[in-house]
């Protein structure tokens, strides 16, 4: 029975690429092959392709083809107007690829990100409100006690006068608090260490499996859920094992959260004042939009959990990479950690900073968009084409033959790689300091980039995507960044360390030290005066 299963995926995959090694792509320029089975797609997804990113943008142009699977062709895109099409314009044409879908499925459960048409859409009506800016705000003070009173003061007892501290491991307990009072109601203070580490895995190893994740589509057709788990008993794969086991304990963990949930809203008679998130995080105020009488607002139990499960995962790992990026920049330019601690203090000097007055303040709201620019947690989003159809250029590319293109045929089936570090790092838009590290350009930004259509959900960057399937968090995400790195800055000096950093690309970012996950940092104490404890 394996064999059979395993030999129709393989002549099922096979007639599939062959559909999309379309020839109407001959004439657009692209790197060649690795190999013929696997294109470019182990340089494109490698935890080591930095290189092969940057190669890609600097050049063939802003479309680019890439070859994938037993010879098919997809392609690479961060043209602005083209990005509008496929993300805007025709957003109905271009979906989230079906393997994509189907392994975001099986790890979150029905939720934003596994579904698609009137199903997604529905979905986002109800979820809109909950993530609007006033419910947010409602949840700051949340936010802003956890980074005062437990990150900042879980970073001085790590510290003496100057200590090595792994800030990764202090901001992904810091993000995964967040996630887990603003938009659980739930803390995990007790189980941190191990929620993050089956994360981190959860992200590699779904990375990992980027190719056999390519039968998903297939298989969820013609095998039942029961056969295709055990199945996965004899498939020699580990990462496969693995990765089944992390999703049962996301899940778990999940489902435990949703039922204590719903136990205590019965009976506390909606006075939540007393319950971690006071009533006021996500969870609970999509559980209240779905118990209303209004039948457009009613979700599954099992939705509810896949959006709970995805906001989990999701929001961990690239809250705390991004705002890991952001203190190794203010560690590589002193000049302006000092000029934003300065920046803090003149509003806040010995007591604890409110979400009002840090929202207030240009150097940090520079510093963390700056940041968002240069180091989006995700540097690619995926998009498959539904129908054949065409994407307009704002500037032409050169085509293969020397003549100029202005528009590229999309056959149906094409898979579509948006470039949203590319799209960012832009050149023709952001100017020649695009690939810099510079908060300062947001006080004027060139004119190119002005009048450039970027479709981004934040302002001109594409780091939270776009349209109507664009992030609905980024505006938490937002506050979660700009309230950890203000405090963390009014309250300590960083410094870089002598080891070596080395970043690597998985779903989200991620740095290690000899192949360990990690951003270790040298952290000294500011005493209530301004001066650095010595």
């Amino acid at each position: 029975m394996f064999l059979v299963v395993i030999g129709t995926v393989v002549i099922h995959l096979v007639r599939h690429f062959y559909k999309r090694s379309a020839n109407s792509l001959r004439n657009v320029r692209g790197p060649p092959a690795e190999n013929f089975v696997f294109g470019n797609l182990r340089q494109l997804m490698s935890s080591e392709g930095y290189n092969f990113h940057a190669d890609l943008t600097q050049h063939y142009g802003r479309v680019v083809k890439l070859h994938s699977l037993l010879g098919a062709n997809d392609l690479y895109v961060f043209d602005h107007a083209a990005m509008e099409t496929i993300l805007v314009k025709e957003e109905s044409i271009f979906n989230m690829p079906d393997a994509l879908l189907a392994a975001n499925h099986l790890i979150f459960g029905p939720c934003l990100v596994s579904t698609s048409g009137a199903r997604h859409r529905r979905a986002r009506k109800i979820l809109n409100p909950v993530f609007s800016l006033s419910r947010l705000k409602a949840i700051s003070p949340v936010i802003c006690e956890i980074a005062n009173q437990q990150t900042s003061a879980e970073l001085a007892t790590k510290i003496t006068c100057e200590s090595e501290v792994d800030m990764l491991e202090v901001l992904g307990s810091a993000a995964l608090e967040y996630i887990g009072q603003g938009g659980l109601g739930h803390s995990f203070a007790t189980h941190k260490v191990e929620a993050l580490r089956d994360m981190k895995e959860l992200l590699f190893a779904a990375k990992r499996l980027i190719v056999p994740i390519q039968a998903l589509p297939f298989l969820m057709k013609v095998l039942p859920a029961g056969l295709r788990r055990r199945l996965i008993d004899y498939i020699p794969l580990p990462d496969l094992h693995l990765l089944r086991d992390l999703v049962d304990s996301l899940n778990d963990t999940s489902r435990n959260i949703l039922e204590e949930k719903k136990q205590t809203l019965n009976e506390k008679n909606n006075d939540l004042s007393g319950q971690i998130g006071q009533g006021k995080d996500i969870t609970t105020l999509l559980m209240k939009a779905v118990a209303s009488d209004q039948a457009e607002s009613w979700m599954s139990d099992e939705e509810i959990l896949g959006q709970m499960n995805v906001l989990l995962f999701a929001g961990t790992d690239t809250t705390g990479t991004v705002m890991s990026r952001c203190l190794q920049e203010l560690a590589l330019h002193p000049e302006v950690q000092e000029r934003l601690r300065q920046e803090i203090t003149a509003v806040s000097h010995c007591v604890d900073l409110s979400y009002e007055a840090i929202d207030s303040l240009p150097l940090l709201e520079a510093v963390c968009r700056e940041t968002l620019r240069l180091y989006p947690p995700a540097i690619t989003a995926s998009r498959q084409a539904l129908a054949d159809t065409s994407l307009p250029l704002s500037k032409p590319i050169i085509g293969v033959d020397n003549t100029e293109i202005r528009e590229v045929f999309v056959p149906a089936g094409t898979l579509v790689h948006i470039g949203i570090k590319a799209a960012n790092q832009d050149q023709s838009i952001w100017g020649p300091d695009a690939t810099a590290w510079k908060p300062e350009r947001w006080s004027a930004l060139p004119e190119t980039l002005v009048n450039a259509k970027v479709p981004g959900v934040y302002t001109k960057l594409m780091t939270f995507i776009g349209g109507p399937r664009g992030c609905i968090g980024f505006k938490f995400a937002e506050m979660v960044m700009k309230t950890t790195i203000a405090i963390l800055v009014k309250d300590f000096v960083f410094s870089l360390s002598e080891k070596q950093i080395v970043w690597k690309l998985g779903v989200a970012e991620a740095p290690t030290v000899g192949g360990k996950h990690a951003l270790p940092m040298k952290v000294k104490k500011v005493i209530y005066n301004g001066n650095v404890d010595s």
